[in-house]
């Protein structure tokens, strides 16, 4: 993963785990169920989007240098077992 890719996930990371503790926060003082509901979703969202960033980093450096090197099948497996995993 290259730098700007690791930064960018990180710094997405950094605010989903925000977003968490504010749903956490609003567990404890008893918010409106909705509204906690909501703030999940965000949070499934964010880590959605971290998810993606990934798997695309993974697209253009791994799978594609095991395409290169005649090595597809592995990495094309492992990649539809990962497909399966974050969409379930």
């Amino acid at each position: 993963m290259d730098d700007q890719t690791r930064d960018n996930a990180l710094r997405r990371l950094a605010i989903a785990k925000g977003q968490l503790d504010g749903v956490e926060r609003m567990i404890r003082d008893d918010k409106y169920c909705v509204d906690v509901l909501t703030q999940i979703a965000a949070v499934h969202q964010a880590l959605r989007g971290i998810g993606r960033l990934i798997v695309d980093n993974h697209l253009h450096t791994c799978v594609r240098d095991a395409v290169q090197q005649g090595d597809d099948e592995q990495q094309l497996n492992e990649l539809m077992d990962i497909i399966y995993k974050l969409t379930k």
